[in-house]
């Protein structure tokens, strides 16, 4: 039946997703755990150290701490359709950070973040032979869940210019999918089942960032490369004994990134941002929930630009302020008759306090999601809103004798 039912997902059910009515494909959408400071920058920061907040986007830049620190990040978003379909808000903890320095040249950090989320609820009406006979049937179906992340890694700088880092990544999740169905359509519940489904993985990513000797040109670059994944389902059934299967693995996308910064001036300066994934074709024939996707490589591209704010003790409190604008254009993994891209607009400020050793970002991001559901629902309006806040102190930092 489970089969009948993707199906007949386009045609003959109404969905309600988390944050999206593409929630329920793949692995479920992404969630953008990075700090508000590169949301608000396009989603840029592969080449762009922060000795504050953690940038959890390459490791090679885990080498130039001033402070221990905890970072955590919240985010509130909304969405609406062209077509006047009902759209959603959510709130959500968006996973925290910590860092320390080791000595001036190295430095540690660890955190956990979610990785993609899914939640939606679909109705579904039709018929069967039966005996030679028609039956109708409703089955009222619900899924939840998704895959978070929990990371560890250090940067070390080889030289003034050089830095390198190792970071790795461990994911784990699980989505639940029940099932109500009604035969006849008699308002009484004939089956019902529970499906879980576990997932278990591990990556290993390397980042490397280097900087002009005139220090206003910086690039990086990082690699993720796939150690293991893998999943297996158990089902509950209302009838009859429950079944585990067994563990099966999965390819997961190897991804390389690569980012520039440009220095414009002593308080400005520019950022850009690649991103590119290798994506198995049966990954998510393999894998699926309610419905069966296929895929596609997916890219990202992002800009920014940022004003920075001056380090000088006796600034006004407009100095001290960062302000930041981006853009940028993205596709994801999953692909049906048509692919699924974002394209957005963003903007942010961040505030330093506490003798520039604790900040607070904010981002402010706009976008239009479009895909393979646009005859249904028409385009996705996306407006969310991004909070994180670094508090530390100078543990572990070291410091030279005059």
């Amino acid at each position: 039946m489970i089969k009948r039912v993707a199906l007949l997902f386009l045609l003959n059910c109404s969905l309600f997703g988390q944050t999206s009515y593409y929630s329920t494909y793949g692995f479920g959408l992404p969630s953008p755990a990075i700090s508000a400071r590169y949301l608000a920058l396009g989603q840029t920061g592969i080449a762009i150290p922060d000795s504050i907040s953690l940038n959890i986007s390459n490791p090679a830049l885990w080498d130039g701490f001033m402070t221990t620190s905890v970072q955590g990040q919240l985010s509130a978003s909304t969405f609406s359709t062209s077509s006047g379909l009902p759209g959603a808000t959510l709130s959500q903890f968006l996973g925290f950070s910590f860092k320390f320095p080791i000595g001036k040249d190295a430095g540690f950090a660890m955190g956990i973040t979610p990785y993609s989320r899914m939640k939606g609820d679909l109705s579904i009406s039709d018929s069967t032979e039966f005996f030679d006979s028609m039956v109708n049937y409703s089955s009222e179906v619900g899924v939840e869940g998704g895959i978070s992340e929990f990371f560890l890694g250090a940067g070390y700088r080889i030289s003034s210019r050089l830095s390198l880092g190792l970071k790795t990544r461990l994911f784990f999740g699980s989505y639940l999918t029940r099932m109500a169905t009604d035969v006849d359509d008699d308002g009484s519940v004939n089956s019902y089942y529970r499906k879980y489904e576990v997932t278990r993985g591990s990556l290993l990513e390397l980042g490397t960032y280097w900087i002009s000797q005139d220090r206003k040109l910086e690039l990086g670059a990082t690699y993720t490369q796939n150690l293991n994944f893998n999943y297996y389902r158990h089902f509950d059934y209302y009838f009859g004994d429950d079944t585990t299967m067994a563990a099966q693995s999965l390819k997961f996308p190897t991804t390389f990134q690569f980012g520039m910064r440009r220095k414009l001036g002593e308080s400005l300066a520019f950022s850009a941002d690649l991103a590119y994934s290798l994506v198995s074709s049966s990954l998510f024939n393999e894998f699926n929930i309610v419905n069966t996707s296929s895929t596609q490589n997916p890219i990202y591209i992002g800009v920014g630009l940022e004003r920075q704010p001056t380090s000088k003790l006796n600034a006004s409190y407009w100095q001290k302020m960062a302000l930041r604008t981006g853009a940028f254009y993205k596709t994801e993994a999953v692909y049906q008759s048509d692919k699924l891209t974002e394209t957005g607009v963003s903007f942010g400020i961040g505030v330093p306090f506490n003798h520039y050793s604790n900040r607070i970002d904010l981002a402010v991001v706009a976008s239009i999601r479009d895909g393979f559901l646009s005859d249904t629902i028409g385009q996705e309006k996306l407006l969310s809103f991004y909070a994180s806040v670094t508090t530390g102190e100078l543990w572990f930092k070291r410091f030279k004798r005059f």
